[in-house]
């Protein structure tokens, strides 16, 4: 094999890599959501050919009896005194992207790894230690209001090996970054301005953090090399190369994917004329704490900023409560759709929960005559079909509202919902 063939074939394994597409061993893809026609006008309007994912990066754990702790501004463990020895990569996602494909547009939008999640109870950093990968990819998802069919958990490491891959690329470093972790033994030194930077300083510069503000400066530096990175590959042109098997060795280790083959397929005829746009999600301190809000209004006014396309009209959830009654045959899936109303600021304690008899209809709002408006507002959010009915078969106490959970809700909720089964305050009835 030439030298020039080899070079290709590293390339096309890193833009693979880089979009999160290193599933080639996988034998089948994921059934992708369809947009539904608000979702559609607001980042896809043309209706161009479009995937996304989320795609999170997690650094290496090291012994924390290595020294003593040294802290950052806001009081944040960011290294040791004394080196210490790598014991396997952590479980926290430092570096979470949402990454989408437009037609041949793709775009990069950063989470500030801050931000609160009620439903969850955590930050979202720690949804991936607490619940695996799609949980994260179930988080973005409700955050953004948006579906995100695939996830990519990414070793730090592979940072390098893509730039390494592609024979470096050109940076501007925005401002001296001088940083010292003996812990892990990491020994940032870069100077300002326009340079080349290899796999490892390109690692040192989106690992950097000196200052208040490191994450969303740091999100910047990811956003920044990941566009040197773009223009580095549409340089070397090599968008003709098709995926070969040969790849697959090279990034198996580094990625945690669900994507496949097939979904490979389908992207590299887009890879061409990628055009690169890259942004961070609107967020905002708490008061006395670290943590991150997020309001949804603000956050579909920036969607549709970023996708050029028409927001959709977010109104108030009605001022009563919500029975949510279980049909589908499948313990938890009730407990997992309140926690996703909850993210669209509906109050929790409106949301009741119930699992009861099994029904194959499709799942459905039904109201009583009172009701109507309410049941129109939750129909409208979920895409379901909702119905009136004179009087409502429900416990004492609910308010003449109720969401069926039908046998297709598993299709629309999520087969990870099973690992609620048992949730506290469930029940069964008849």
């Amino acid at each position: 094999m030439s030298v020039w063939l080899a070079r290709l074939l590293q390339v096309a394994g890193a833009l693979i890599a880089m979009v999160g597409l290193s599933g080639y061993w996988l034998s089948r893809d994921v059934p992708r959501s369809l947009l539904s026609e608000a979702e559609q006008a607001l980042i896809n309007p043309r209706g161009d050919f479009q995937v996304s994912f989320v795609v999170a990066g997690r650094d290496k754990l090291y012994l924390t009896a290595a020294g003593a702790p040294i802290y950052d501004a806001r009081g944040r463990i960011i290294g040791r005194t004394a080196r210490a020895r790598a014991t396997a990569y952590g479980l926290e996602t430092d570096t979470i992207l949402y990454v989408t494909l437009v037609g041949n547009s793709l775009t990069i939008v950063g989470i500030p790894r801050d931000i609160y999640l009620a439903d969850f109870g955590r930050r979202i950093n720690r949804v991936y230690s607490a619940g695996g990968a799609d949980s994260l990819r179930q988080a973005v998802s409700g955050l953004l209001g948006l579906p995100v069919d695939y996830y990519a958990i990414i070793n730090i490491d592979i940072f390098g090996r893509l730039i390494d891959a592609v024979g470096g690329v050109q940076v501007n470093i925005p401002q001296r970054m001088v940083h010292t972790d003996h812990a892990a033994g990491l020994f940032i030194d870069l100077q300002p301005g326009p340079q080349w930077l290899d796999g490892e300083r390109a690692s040192h510069f989106v690992r950097y953090r000196g200052a208040v503000g490191d994450d969303f400066r740091r999100i910047d530096n990811i956003k920044t090399l990941a566009s040197a990175f773009l223009a580095r590959l549409m340089e070397l042109n090599v968008a003709v190369i098709g995926a070969l098997p040969q790849l697959i060795d090279t990034y198996f280790e580094e990625v945690e994917t669900n994507a496949s083959p097939a979904l490979a397929a389908q992207l590299l005829p887009h890879l061409g004329g990628l055009r690169l746009q890259a942004f961070t999600l609107p967020a905002w301190a708490q008061e006395g704490s670290a943590a991150l809000s997020t309001d949804p209004r603000e956050i579909e006014a920036f969607l549709a900023q970023v996708f050029g396309g028409q927001a959709r009209v977010l109104t108030q959830a009605p001022d009563t409560t919500l029975l949510i009654t279980n049909r589908s045959g499948l313990p938890g899936l009730a407990e997992t759709l309140r926690a996703r109303l909850a993210q669209f600021g509906i109050n929790e304690a409106q949301l009741k929960t119930r699992d009861a008899s099994f029904d194959p209809t499709p799942s459905r709002v039904v109201a009583e005559a009172h009701r109507l408006e309410a049941a129109a507002y939750y129909a409208d959010l979920l895409h379901l079909g909702w119905q009136q009915v004179h009087r409502l078969e429900a416990p004492r106490g609910h308010e003449g509202l109720e969401l069926v959970l039908g046998q297709d809700a598993v299709s629309w909720v999520g087969e990870s919902s099973l690992a609620g089964a048992g949730a506290p305050g469930s029940s069964t009835v008849d």
